[in-house]
């Protein structure tokens, strides 16, 4: 039954992570604030929160079925992917002054994403020594451990550090940045290595580069809309 529900979700998951990695493209490029911006970011929003739900539960059910590398590398790539998606949309719907509730969600992701950072990065060098899959897991883990930053910062502190426009533009670009390291982590990484015969000690530069790329993309967004 366990293995029946794994393979819906599989058809679930698959199909709207591509289109989402399609549809990230055109809100980030388009005109801000134009009619296509905000109908097409409205559907990229949706159709990752039913990548990240169906990740989600498929972490549930390799757990269930014993695979669990699988099940945490999923658990964990939904968890660092879903706050930047979560509050790049929310925050647009902040007044002045941030509501208790969402400063208290935000306070519960940053917990949970630097806990989890700090424990995959700690298993990728102590348990792997930096080697094969644990240089995955600490790449990935050194993503989630900055988050810590966030804990202990007041309301007061973070709205005045922090823009509605800047969180908008670095949660929607982030969010996009763990969509394709984690595709070229998983199922793109079968058809760099089956389809392009790419050598496994240059799997490492499709992980980093999202990263790279995106940090470019959204200082540059910062500078074109002037953001602090």
């Amino acid at each position: 039954m366990v293995e029946l529900i794994h393979k819906i979700l599989l058809w679930i998951h698959i199909p709207f992570g591509a289109l989402s990695l399609i549809l990230f493209w055109i809100p980030v490029g388009v005109k801000k604030g134009s009619p296509i911006h905000r109908k097409v970011g409205w559907y990229y929003y949706i159709t990752m929160w039913v990548v990240l739900v169906s990740a989600f539960l498929l972490s549930i059910c390799n757990t269930i079925m014993g695979k669990y590398m699988a099940a945490m590398y999923l658990g964990y790539l939904a968890v660092i992917t879903a706050y930047p998606l979560w509050y790049s949309y929310e925050i647009l719907r902040q007044k002045k002054e941030w509501t208790d509730t969402y400063f208290t969600i935000r306070k519960v992701f940053v917990s949970v994403l630097f806990v989890c950072g700090l424990g995959m990065f700690l298993l990728g060098a102590i348990k792997f020594r930096f080697a094969g899959m644990g240089t995955m897991m600490v790449f990935f883990g050194l993503l989630g451990i900055p988050a810590g930053r966030d804990i202990f910062m007041t309301k007061p502190q973070a709205m005045d550090k922090e823009t509605k426009l800047n969180m908008h533009i670095q949660g929607t670009i982030i969010s996009g940045i763990a969509a394709y390291t984690a595709f070229f982590a998983f199922g793109g990484s079968r058809i760099l290595i089956n389809v392009l015969h790419m050598h496994h000690q240059w799997m490492a530069i499709p992980w980093i580069a999202p990263t790279l790329l995106g940090v470019m993309y959204m200082r540059y967004m910062k500078r074109k809309y002037k953001v602090a």
